[in-house]
């Protein structure tokens, strides 16, 4: 079934006012102004709406076609209060930045239940699966990250403040739905995180090469024991390595190079969770 049934608002101007501002959601300044982020693609519909999250708006492009369970929840969306919208094709790529757009792009407030800022650490995470994230600045990277934590059944993540934003179209396209699974904490002091979780009487270790680094694989590690890493070119600061309890590394071919961020990520998720 197409998108006919919703075209009595039809928009046909790239100017129209309503276009205008969900359109400065690709803008992480305005998304942070707004509260709301930009969810494109039929999957990423459906995942808000199992959520639960607040939908502000579903807009669809005039030459979509939807099967008739993705058409009802649209309406189900317009009976809860989500303002929807039928644009014109060449509307609907002011919105996307997708090549091969389904034709289908959601508004969403940020999920506030599930997602959390702390200028420093307040939780112990105590029986939690938890792994840190310093200055993951790829949103790829990040988004693949995150869907490898929901695959593992991780609680929650914890992320320095300068990684790349949990909410822009790139992370959400790389975690393909994850976002929706994941707790997410971002703290400004990221050390006061390492050091709430060693207060409460876990293992921090950092992911790097040191003179008495436990090796992933031959050391015992377990699902208590958290694991932190670092930025893809740089690594973990050393403030963070400092207020670690030791270290641990991939154990790799000589004359290989390093693993991207968050592939390693994905080795550490295996070895304590899988």
């Amino acid at each position: 079934m197409n998108s006919d049934c919703f075209k009595a608002d039809l928009i046909t101007s790239k100017s129209n006012s309503t276009i205008v501002e969900i359109a400065k959601l690709n803008d992480k300044k305005y998304r942070d102004l707004n509260k709301r982020f930009i969810c494109d693609g039929v999957k990423l519909f459906l995942e808000c709406v199992e959520y639960g999250a607040n939908i502000r708006y579903v807009i669809l492009s005039d030459k979509a076609e939807f099967d008739d369970f993705t058409v009802e929840k649209i309406r189900s969306c317009g009976n809860k209060g989500a303002k929807i919208i039928c644009v014109t094709d060449s509307v609907f790529s002011k919105l996307t930045a997708e090549k091969s757009p389904q034709g289908i792009v959601t508004v969403c407030d940020f999920l506030s239940q599930k997602h959390r800022r702390f200028a420093n650490a307040e939780n112990i995470y105590d029986g939690e699966k938890v792994m840190l994230f310093e200055s993951v600045r790829d949103p790829g990277n990040l988004g693949t990250i995150i869907r490898c934590a929901a695959a593992f059944g991780l609680d929650r993540i914890i992320l320095s403040p300068d990684c790349a934003d949990i909410y822009s179209p790139k992370v959400m396209r790389s975690a393909m739905g994850a976002v929706f699974k994941v707790g997410i904490d971002i703290i400004d002091d990221f050390s006061s995180a390492v050091n709430i979780l060693r207060t409460s009487g876990r293992r921090v270790l950092a992911s790097m090469l040191g003179t008495r680094s436990l090796v992933l694989g031959k050391d015992a590690v377990s699902e208590s024991d958290v694991i932190v890493l670092g930025n893809e070119g740089h690594g973990i600061s050393d403030k963070t390595a400092v207020a670690c309890d030791d270290s641990i590394f991939i154990p790799m071919r000589e004359n290989t190079e390093s693993l991207n961020v968050s592939m390693a990520a994905g080795i550490f998720m295996w070895e304590l969770f899988g």
